[in-house]
């Protein structure tokens, strides 16, 4: 969560140093917007009596919102991002997260790993978890996060999109030739 924060953070940044302006925010009109607040409500831990379900389906508002919304500059990776994360935590009933991978990101000890408590997202790997390439394998130690490789593909995507936010809208123009 941290990570595309941080992404967010980085392309509203690079897109402030790059002329970009904050007023051009409020200018973009989205299409099916109120996924996005839905998809977002539904992975915060108050929403984990929805159990698997709710899961699934703030992946599935979420990536609706992204594809609606993918002639925005960068939405592409995003709904890409959202894509490959979906499907580990569908097939394994939740995202699997490497134990050395928590251990690298200084998350928890080896020693402590099995009283490590994770949320309704996410679950340790088990022998029996698929796709793992695809899972929480990617330790980030100055956030003390692990990610997936559709976490990186995402962030990239957050922050392109806020960068593109900032900036002014080119308009097309028809030439009579």
């Amino acid at each position: 969560m941290v990570f595309t924060a941080l992404a967010a953070a980085v392309g509203l940044l690079v897109g402030l140093l790059g002329g970009g302006s904050l007023r051009r925010l409020g200018d973009r009109r989205f299409r099916l917007w109120p996924l996005l607040p839905v998809g977002v409500v539904l992975q915060l831990p108050f929403a984990d009596r929805l159990g698997f379900g709710g899961l699934l389906l703030s992946y599935a508002f979420l990536l609706a919102f992204a594809l609606a919304n993918i002639r925005i500059a960068g939405m592409g990776l995003v709904a890409v991002g959202i894509a490959l994360n979906t499907i580990p935590i569908a097939i394994n009933r939740g995202m699997p997260v490497d134990r050395d991978a928590v251990v690298a990101a200084k998350i928890s000890t080896a020693h402590r790993l099995d009283t490590l408590h994770l949320d309704r997202k996410h679950h340790l790997q088990r022998s029996s978890d698929k796709v793992m390439v695809l899972a929480d394998i990617i330790p980030v130690r100055p956030l003390s996060e692990v990610v997936s490789f559709g976490d990186v593909v995402l962030a990239v995507g957050v922050a392109d999109v806020f960068y593109h936010l900032l900036r002014p809208r080119l308009k097309h123009s028809v030439r009579d030739d």
